[in-house]
């Protein structure tokens, strides 16, 4: 006699080759909209039981190799555990199949010392998974917060919360509606002035940013006492690591806190966009030009941005690092520097602490808003001399800069002089001077890249110009930063 696991299984083969059958066909392409909208719903049904299967039958597979010694169902198929066993099974990621085993454990029904069944944690949301209404994605946003709490909520308070999700899971007010506008055809094929219009209602599960909302606000109600010990998780938590140096660039991740998450967003998003302008040049005497934008991805931007923060911050009241501000120093051979090409070092780059190799552009960018210190070594290697050369501008000349710059002197780019970093026009190894008309604001994106970007700056009669890219200005004109004088009109008296 065939069982229901036979039977389950010759129907998901038919379902397998229905619908590989209607891919390689290009049905979806030619089909109308009503058939596309209909045939994503159920293949969401079926995405959603195939995960509740899978679910179901991790969990077994974890009760059956919770043993020791050769029992054990795992080591029966040769695997090393279950994840292992459910990933050669199924092709899923190690991560994905994790994530069946920890929901599984919150609907299984283990049994008791008498033999008898237990109740899953979760009962409601378990016949919820088990007749569809919500796949791995809605139990975990239901059921997580609510196995967060559960040792410090009551189990009948918890029961309700259960139910109540279940029930949410099971009533979707909000249908999917396609509307659709067909043009009739009138007299000779001649087009009817009228459209037709067809509309198309489907019933849709909850999705699973609902259900956590609903969930989350049924834990915060449940467990009033919970934001002490997640305060305490998340000062337990709370880390920021540096990775190893690799194609030129360091790894960092870690987790924040809320208000330093916040602090960090807010100040990076200032520093992207801080007046709330477009980005991007316009140059409105260009006839035939357009209005480019920012090339830079939104990573690249909140990159920089942070670079902004660090130099900001590095000019502040910072601690004392072995009696002197915090400073970055960057190695670099004096012929290298001059030519502009070869390797410069770092220390203390990366998680490794060891020098790591930089272009040599960093050290132009640094040696440009820094000082240069000079040392003489002997083959030997012994230090014979050392020489600092003064070459950052003072406050006085910050000061005046800043009042005729105000923001970074690249057109578009609105960053205020209190984030830009300050650049010398002719270079100070080409016997630039340090001066205020030899100085302009650039802020660290424009100054960091300005060989490479395309953008020019010269300076006249001590007022900033600027030669866009080609990309940009195809008449490659320099242009005054400053903004062009308003014109008196003198008024033609009246005759009387």
């Amino acid at each position: 006699m065939e069982t229901s696991m036979e039977r389950a299984r010759e129907m998901m083969a038919q379902a397998v080759v229905a619908v590989t059958g209607t891919l390689h066909d290009g049905a979806a392409r030619a089909a109308r909209g009503a058939d596309l909208l209909d045939f994503a719903v159920e293949a969401g049904a079926l995405l959603r039981a195939a995960q509740a299967a899978l679910i179901i039958a991790t969990s077994e597979a974890d009760r059956r190799s919770a043993g020791t010694g050769r029992d054990r169902f795992d080591l029966a198929c040769g695997c090393r555990n279950v994840n292992e066993l459910m990933q050669r099974a199924t092709g899923a990621a190690p991560g994905v199949v994790k994530q069946w085993s920890r929901l599984g454990a919150l609907v299984r029904e283990d049994l008791g010392l008498n033999g008898e069944p237990r109740s899953a944690r979760f009962p409601a949301l378990r016949d919820a998974l088990m007749s569809g209404r919500i796949g791995a994605d809605g139990l975990a946003a239901a059921a997580l917060p609510l196995d967060a709490v559960r040792d410090r909520v009551p189990a009948d308070d918890l029961a309700v919360a259960d139910r109540a999700l279940a029930d949410v899971a099971g009533v979707n007010e909000d249908d999917l509606v396609l509307t659709e506008r067909t043009m009739s055809a009138g007299d000779w094929g001649a087009p009817a002035p009228a459209e037709a219009e067809t509309t198309t209602r489907r019933s849709v599960p909850a999705m699973a940013d609902c259900l956590s909302v609903h969930a989350g606000a049924w834990a915060a109600a449940l467990d009033q006492d919970g934001a002490e010990p997640q305060e305490d998780r998340a000062r337990r938590l709370r880390a920021l690591y540096f990775g190893r140096a690799r194609d030129g660039v360091v790894s960092l991740h870690g987790r924040l806190l809320p208000e330093v998450a916040a602090q960090l967003q807010t100040a990076i998003d200032a520093i992207i966009n801080p007046h709330g302008k477009d980005a991007g040049v316009r140059f409105r005497d260009t006839a035939g030009e357009g209005d480019p934008r920012d090339e830079r991805t939104a990573g690249q931007c909140r990159h920089d941005a942070f670079a902004t923060i660090l130099a900001v911050a590095a000019s502040s009241d910072l601690p004392v690092i072995g009696g002197a501000a915090p400073t970055l120093v960057v190695h670099v051979d004096e012929p290298d520097l001059c030519a502009g090409t070869g390797w410069a070092r770092m220390n203390g780059v990366d998680a490794t602490g060891t020098d790591v190799h930089v272009p040599v552009a960093v050290a132009t960018h640094t040696a440009c808003i820094g000082q240069i210190q000079r040392v003489v070594t002997g083959r030997d290697g012994r230090v014979l001399a050392t020489t600092i050369t003064d070459r950052i501008f003072n406050a006085t000349q910050r000061r005046a800069i800043a009042a005729r710059d105000r923001t970074c002197v690249i057109p578009g780019c609105h960053t205020p002089a209190r984030w830009c970093e300050f650049h010398h026009v002719t270079e100070y190894k080409d016997g630039g001077p340090t001066s205020i008309d030899n100085g302009v604001l650039l802020c660290w994106n424009h100054h960091r890249f300005l060989d490479t970007n395309g953008w020019a700056v010269r300076m006249t009669a001590g007022v900033p110009e600027v030669q866009a890219p080609a990309w940009i200005d195809r008449t490659r004109r320099w242009r005054s930063t400053r903004p062009p004088a308003p014109v008196r009109r003198l008024r033609t008296p009246a005759r009387t």
